[in-house]
């Protein structure tokens, strides 16, 4: 029986992805005036990105050979690939549920038009995934903007573009350090065309945007562009799964501190 290292759990599960996003949503909320905390949206918006997440590897393990799965992700998702797509359909029920219960028509409208722009980018990332695919602008674009989603008023451009670009940064590091990964499951990335210096030049003047932006290091958007930048210099000393699971954790936790910093 196969064992997986416990620090992997939350990310071969797409655990880790959702909290990410309730992160950062609460962090949006406390800088928002006219959005306050709401416990339904936060369940929403985790269960839905879980969704988007696990059917993206599903997807994958489908259309690869099994002997190509270098990830634990995906091999996780392989040995209980029955299991989980019964599971994702429980909670795709679930969530329906808890949309059309807690929901506006608007937000419900406009959510279901993001559920067709996640299934067309699931589609057209397993059609062109040996075409440099340009995955990470699409993933960026969608998981900024379904967390902005629930917060209240329209949406503020500055939030997306801030948040939009840290999710980019996040996403074109973890596609550089998984580089031999998508090589052996027959995946070719846009984001495989930058080098690991490149992505350096590219993080580093995402810091400076930061700084100059917010005018100081007290928040999030900078603090976790420095740290990402850090973390990817070193990249060649940890292991593509312990990368991408320490990315993220610091992904979740940095939004989370920025709720109690002055």
């Amino acid at each position: 029986m196969n064992r997986y290292p416990f620090w992997s759990y939350l990310n071969i599960s797409a655990i880790d992805a959702p909290l990410i996003s309730v992160s950062w949503y609460l962090y949006f909320v406390q800088k928002s005036a006219e959005s306050s905390f709401n416990f339904n949206y936060c369940l929403i918006l985790g269960l839905s990105v879980w969704l988007g997440y696990m059917a993206d590897r599903l997807f994958d393990i489908r259309f690869t050979k099994e002997a190509h799965f270098a990830s634990l992700r995906h091999q996780f998702c392989k040995k209980f690939e029955s299991a989980l797509w019964i599971f994702w359909a429980i909670v795709l029920t679930v969530t329906v549920f808890f949309s059309l219960s807690y929901l506006n028509s608007d937000k419900i409208f406009v959510g279901f038009a993001l559920v067709l722009f996640i299934l067309l980018y699931n589609l057209l990332n397993q059609y062109f995934s040996q075409g440099k695919f340009p995955k990470e602008v699409l993933v960026s674009i969608l998981f900024a903007y379904g967390t902005l989603f629930f917060l209240e008023g329209p949406l503020e451009i500055n939030n997306f573009i801030h948040f939009f670009l840290i999710c980019f940064l996040n996403c074109l590091i973890i596609s550089n350090k998984d580089k031999q990964v998508d090589k052996l499951m027959g995946v070719r990335s846009w984001a495989h065309t930058f080098s690991h210096r490149s992505i350096c030049v590219v993080m580093s003047l995402s810091c400076i945007y930061y700084l100059i932006t917010f005018k100081g290091v007290m928040n999030p958007f900078f603090t976790t562009c420095l740290v990402s930048t850090i973390l990817h210099s070193v990249s060649h000393r940890i292991t593509a799964d312990k990368f991408r699971v320490t990315t993220e954790t610091l992904y979740t936790l940095i939004p989370l501190m920025a709720l109690i910093w002055p």
